[in-house]
C-alpha cells in the first residue's frame, strides 16, 4: 500500500522545473531497481517533451526501459524510433541505443526492434546508421544464427564507418559469421589495409575476426593471417594485442583444434541492465534518496568526510518475516 502511494507524488513532481525533474527521476531509476513495478501504470508521464533539456531526456530513457514490458514494448518502439529521428545527436544515440537493449531484454519484441534499426539505416544518417550497427552487433549476441539475414543490408554501409566502436561492431559480425558471408574475405582485407592506424578495439576485433575466418574457412583466411599476426606481434604498441597476437600464432601453429575451440567458443550471454547497481550499495543509497548520493550513485562517505553512514532503526514493521521449513 505505501508503495502505491509513492506513485502520485512522484509523477507531480515531473512537472516541476528541469532541475527538479533530473533529480526525480535519478531517484525514480534507484528506486525502480528495488522495486520495479511501482511506476508501471505511469509509462507515458515518462515520454520526452521537445523542450525538455537533454539531461532530463536521457534520464527519461532510463526510466522508460526499466518499465518496458511485453504488454507495452510496442507503444514504446514507436516512441523510440520518433526519437531517432530528432536533431539532437546525443539523444538519437541513445534511443537507437535503448531500441537494442529492448531487444536484448525482451524477446518477443526483438523482431520488432530489429525492423525499426533497418529503417533507421535506411535512413543513411551516418551517426544513426553507425549507432544502429553497434546495437545490432549486441543482438546477434543475444540471438546466434537469428537475423544473418540482414548482414547484406549492414554490409551496403560500410564506407559510412569511421567511429571506431562501429567499425569494430562490423568487423565482429563479419567475423562470426565469415563461413556464410561470401566475401567476407575481401570485406576483412579492406578493413585490414588501414590496421595500423586504427584504434586498439578495431584492431582487436579484426585480429580476431580474421583469424575466425582462416577457421572457418581455411583457403580464404590464408593469405591475411600471416600478415595480420605479424604486424600485432612486431608493429603494433598496444600490449594486450601483442600478446593476443601470440597466443593466437601459438594455437594455430601447434593445436588447430585447440584453436577452434578457443576462438569459436560460445560467448557470455549479453544482458540489458544499465546501471545495475549491487544491492548492498542499492539499500545503503535507498536512505539517501533526495540527497546528492543518490545523483551520484555514491556513498556520502566517498565525498564528505566523515560522513555516518545511515541505518533503519529496529521496528517491528521491518521485521522480515521467515517461514520454518517443513519438518
Amino acid at each position: 500500500p505505501i508503495l502505491r502511494k509513492l506513485s502520485p507524488p512522484l509523477v507531480t513532481l515531473l512537472a516541476s522545473g528541469p532541475e527538479v525533474q533530473y533529480i526525480t527521476l535519478r531517484n525514480i531509476q534507484l528506486l525502480l531497481q528495488r522495486w520495479p513495478t511501482i511506476l508501471q501504470n505511469q509509462l507515458r508521464a515518462f515520454f520526452c517533451k521537445y523542450d525538455d533539456p537533454i539531461y532530463v531526456k536521457l534520464a527519461k530513457l532510463e526510466v522508460i526501459l526499466s518499465l518496458t514490458t511485453e504488454e507495452n514494448a510496442r507503444v514504446v518502439l514507436t516512441e523510440l524510433a520518433e526519437y531517432a529521428t530528432e536533431i539532437d545527436v546525443d539523444f538519437v544515440r541513445k534511443a537507437v541505443r535503448s531500441i537494442g537493449r529492448i531487444a536484448i531484454k525482451i524477446e518477443l519484441a526483438a523482431d520488432r526492434c530489429v525492423r525499426a534499426l533497418l529503417d533507421l539505416i535506411q535512413t543513411k544518417v551516418n551517426y544513426v546508421v553507425q549507432e544502429a550497427i553497434v546495437v545490432i552487433r549486441d543482438i546477434f549476441r543475444k540471438y546466434p544464427n537469428r537475423y544473418e539475414s540482414i548482414i547484406g543490408t549492414l554490409c551496403e554501409n560500410l564506407d559510412s564507418l569511421d567511429e571506431p566502436e562501429a567499425r569494430a561492431a562490423m568487423i565482429w559480425i563479419i567475423g562470426q559469421y565469415a563461413d556464410r558471408i561470401d566475401n567476407s574475405d575481401v570485406v576483412l582485407g579492406t578493413f585490414l589495409e588501414s590496421f595500423l592506424d586504427d584504434t586498439a578495439e578495431v584492431q582487436l576485433a579484426l585480429l580476431t575476426a580474421i583469424v575466425k575466418l582462416f577457421i572457418m574457412r581455411p583457403t580464404a583466411g590464408q593469405d591475411l593471417v600471416p600478415k595480420v599476426l605479424k604486424w600485432a606481434t612486431e608493429d603494433v604498441d598496444s600490449p594486450d594485442i601483442r600478446d593476443r597476437g601470440f597466443i593466437y600464432w601459438r594455437l594455430l601453429s601447434t593445436d588447430p583444434e585447440m584453436a577452434r575451440t578457443v576462438v569459436l567458443s560460445d560467448k557470455p550471454e549479453i544482458t540489458a541492465e544499465g546501471e545495475k547497481l549491487d544491492m548492498p550499495l542499492l539499500e545503503e543509497l535507498l536512505l539517501q534518496v533526495g540527497t546528492l548520493s543518490s545523483i551520484y550513485r555514491k556513498p556520502p562517505s566517498t565525498f564528505i568526510p566523515f560522513a555516518k553512514k545511515r541505518f533503519l532503526g529496529m521496528s517491528p514493521a521491518l521485521t522480515r518475516l521467515t517461514i520454518a521449513a517443513p519438518p
